[in-house]
């Protein structure tokens, strides 16, 4: 009985497996990639911001809560990309825009063209920064 309730548990993993393997990624990570969602706002046109990050140094951290408190009065206007540096389906994108310090935040305008700030913001120099970005200077 006991042998007959492992293999059935067995099977269960292998069919859970096989299941989330024939439908891609889980269902966290099968949103799309930051390396898409930029490459389609700059093809679009759209002012962006590019935020490059991790989840666990502090003035990582700092910046995205001053984002999160900012960019909504913006989210119409400009395309936010949120980027963990440490997400390894991001390595590409990093090597790409040659990122080397975090937190980096990249303002691209409508015609692609991209501003790199490096380091902590303060609410209203990230608000001046936007506001230019949407208003097409």
């Amino acid at each position: 009985m006991i042998i007959g309730g492992i293999v059935v548990l067995i099977i269960m993993i292998l069919i859970f497996k096989q299941y989330r393997n024939s439908n891609g990624k889980t269902a966290t990570s099968a949103k799309e990639l930051p390396a898409v969602q930029l490459d389609r706002a700059l093809q679009a046109g759209q002012p962006t911001l590019a935020f490059f990050h991790s989840n666990n140094c502090q003035q990582c951290i700092t910046m995205m809560e001053t984002v999160a408190q900012v960019y909504p009065v913006f989210s119409n206007t400009v395309t936010l990309v949120d980027v963990d540096v440490y997400d390894e389906d991001n390595a590409a994108l990093l090597q790409s825009v040659g990122l080397q310090y975090i937190p980096t935040l990249i303002f691209f305008d409508h015609a692609g063209k991209g501003q790199v700030s490096v380091g902590v913001m303060d609410d209203e120099q990230l608000r001046q920064t936007l506001a230019a970005l949407a208003g097409g200077e």
